[in-house]
């Protein structure tokens, strides 16, 4: 076996070595200059090689893609932000195998290669922040190659082709070809191709150049790491990698072009970020030096020191006092610069632009403050100082923020389809559930001529309003006396409200139609709800208004995950109910307005429970002693105390037996109880959500 010589190699892939390593510092010194940070990425990878030559390149039944194992080594960088350079390696064998009746070559050549490959990512036209990144490539490398062809079996018995499709010791020719004994081939490639030298070429080179060009994507993985799928074709500077050329003898012979081969790929690469580490600051200035500066150091330029300045920021050029403060030559309170109104009367009110206010801007002053939950509230003695006797003072409470809505109506009994549809028409309209009664509340709004402006506008559209203060979730009546004449004038000048588009279409999502109302607690957390029991008996739940239908949709399908599996899409338009097609979407098939699906909640998880406790506050040691001998208790936390749970049952028939057990134990204020979801219900509502009604 001949060992080749390297020098050549070695000496080519130096060069092409000193030459990537010339333009990794030019990519170095670039991204100094310019801010471009370097990123080198070292590689490693495997694909497949495919042969494209003279051998098996004439055969029309062989294919040239019967592809070997090969390996690559690749570190690449960034030189600009689309522009790639790679330093590479690859290592692997060619192989192909031609057999047919006019020849049959075979051979197998192991080959080492190295250079430098430019790659470009089409950053130009690809969108910032991608994860899958396609490139091409182009490159110049040094090509080494040992080949060989497997001429004899393992017994040194050389192949003869013979016409009928066997592989014999003798030739078919032959004078004793009666004495041949039929061999197989071993696919050892144990003779060298150019040591047989059947074309008499002689001592030709086994190195050449070749040009690679590639084409692939990369996908960008997390923690620096990447990974590459690619092809490439090596376009090589010789013939002989097959050994076989257009000089070759007879049947040998092949075309005249050079010799090629494919290189398909897949590879995993981590890179190395190269930007600094930024430096911690560190004062270069010592103590001394720092209050100096602290002393006399002038921030916003007005002639006084920092020390000194009580009003700092003052803008630039502001005439200010000995203090620093901008000067304010009438007294209102507002400095000069920003004062609108000069020479203002000593005592007068102004505005921030310190223009003196008139009667009507009084009045507005005390409405919005009267409208801004400032509420007087009297409190006792005991109240404000605590008990006689031990004599404290204790701060009152911050009063809650209160609103102005407007109540368009309140239920008790069931109400008309039509008076539904005109109440689901209102896009802001929700309901507040006091014992058996519904109110109907329009807006929410922080001063009180809104709320006096939309219920004239509702009254323009046939509701009967009035405006009310809500507060933690409770009405509460307007003071008594309402609005004087004074006040009405006022908001009488004010700009009225912009009214409701005509023709405008609301669409709600419709959580089911249940037969019997259900606990507010199975709709926790879903804030604008609206309950209607209408004059068929059944009580219908919506939430959500939408103008876009799209927006809808999406709000729907969060109401499918939340368990609410009867959810669906209803419009509403003028005061009535329309189709969806009306409201901007496309249906696949007829929709019947008529149609009143009832409700459906998913019950996966719904169970019964047995309550055995309830406390606001600690739960006391012999009470909390029984629950843990007990076993199997579960606190449930709510906003105002926790519950405690004893057992899981699917039935309430078996809850109510586990009930039965606990009082005759003790516990005498148990009772049943459905959770579902993590919310507590009343066993009713479970027992009917289970059931279907």
């Amino acid at each position: 076996m001949r060992i080749p010589a390297t020098p050549p190699l070695l000496r080519s892939m130096v060069m092409g070595a000193a030459l990537g390593v010339g333009t990794l510092q030019l990519a170095h010194a670039q991204a100094d200059s310019s801010g471009f940070e370097l990123k080198p990425t070292f590689s490693l990878g495997t694909g497949m090689l495919g042969f494209y030559g003279d051998v098996g390149f004439q055969s029309k039944n062989f294919s040239p893609l019967v592809s070997r194992i090969g390996y690559e080594l690749r570190a690449s960088a960034p030189v600009t932000e689309w522009l790639d350079v790679s330093l590479f390696a690859l290592h692997g064998r060619l192989s192909t195998n031609e057999r047919s009746i006019t020849r049959n070559l075979n051979f197998e050549s192991r080959i080492t290669t190295g250079g430098l490959q430019f790659s470009y990512n089409f950053h130009h036209l690809m969108k910032p922040g991608r994860t899958v990144e396609p490139w091409v490539s182009i490159g110049f490398e040094s090509l080494e190659f040992l080949s060989k062809t497997d001429l004899m079996d393992a017994k040194g018995r050389s192949y003869n082709y013979w016409s009928d499709g066997t592989i014999r010791d003798i030739a078919e020719d032959a004078t004793n070809a009666e004495n041949a004994v039929e061999i197989q081939r071993d696919y050892t490639y144990e003779s060298d191709i150019r040591e047989v030298n059947a074309d008499g070429f002689g001592k030709y080179t086994e190195q050449t150049w070749a040009i690679p060009v590639g084409v692939g994507v990369k996908m960008k993985l997390s923690h620096g790491f990447e990974a590459r799928i690619g092809a490439t074709m090596h376009f090589t500077g010789t013939d002989f990698i097959d050994g076989v050329s257009n000089n070759s003898i007879g049947t040998r012979q092949g075309d005249g072009r050079n010799d090629r081969f494919l290189f398909t790929s897949f590879s995993v690469g981590y890179t190395i970020s190269t930007k600094p580490k930024k430096k911690k600051f560190k004062p270069t200035l010592t103590p001394e030096q720092m209050d100096v500066i602290a002393m006399n150091d002038d921030e916003d330029g007005d002639g006084v020191s920092d020390w000194n300045d009580r009003c700092p920021h003052t803008p630039p050029g502001v005439a200010v006092d000995q203090f620093g403060c901008p000067l304010d030559s009438d007294g209102d309170g507002v400095p000069d610069h920003r004062d609108d109104e000069a020479g203002t009367l000593a005592g007068a009110a102004v505005d921030d632009r310190g223009v003196t206010l008139t009667d009507d801007d009084h009045l507005r002053a005390w409405l919005n403050f009267k409208d801004s939950a400032n509420i007087t509230m009297i409190y006792s003695r005991v109240e404000s100082f605590g008990p006689i006797g031990n004599p404290r003072v204790t701060r009152p409470a911050t009063p809650a923020k209160r609103t102005y809505v407007v109540k368009v109506g309140t239920q008790v009994e069931g109400i008309s389809e039509e008076l539904i549809q005109r109440i689901l028409s209102l896009p802001d309209v929700r309901t507040i559930e006091r014992g058996d009664t519904t109110f109907y509340i329009v807006g929410n709004y922080d001063e009180l001529p809104d709320a006096i402006k939309r219920e004239l506008q509702l009254k323009g559209q046939g509701f009967d309003g009035t405006v009310m203060m809500e507060q933690n979730g409770k009405l509460l009546d307007l003071p008594s006396g309402g609005i004087t004449p004074r006040e009405e004038e006022v908001l009488t000048n004010l700009t009225p409200g912009t009214p409701e588009k005509p023709g405008q279409v609301v669409v709600r999502v419709q959580l089911g139609a249940f037969r019997h109302r259900l606990s507010q607690n199975i709709f926790e957390g879903i804030n604008d709800l609206v309950t209607l029991k209408g004059n068929d008996g059944l009580t219908r739940y919506y939430t959500g208004s939408f103008t876009d239908i799209n927006e809808a949709a999406k709000h729907k399908v969060n109401m499918l995950l939340k368990g609410f599996e009867g959810a669906f899409l209803v419009a509403f338009k003028d005061g009535k109910r329309v189709s969806i097609t009306e409201a901007g979407a496309q249906l696949t098939g007829p929709e019947n307005l008529n149609n009143i699906p009832l409700g459906s909640i998913n019950t996966d998880n719904l169970h019964f429970r047995v309550q055995v406790g309830t406390f606001a506050g600690n739960v006391p040691m012999e009470t909390m002693s029984k629950y843990v001998d007990l076993g199997n208790v579960k606190p449930v936390a709510s906003q105002s105390a926790v519950r405690y749970l004893y057992g899981e049952y699917s039935s309430r028939a078996a809850a109510e037996l586990a009930r039965k057990e606990l009082q005759n134990l003790g516990f005498e204020d148990a009772f049943v109880v459905g959770e579902m979801n993590g919310r507590i219900i009343q066993a009713e509502d479970a027992e009917r959500l289970q059931k279907g009604q």
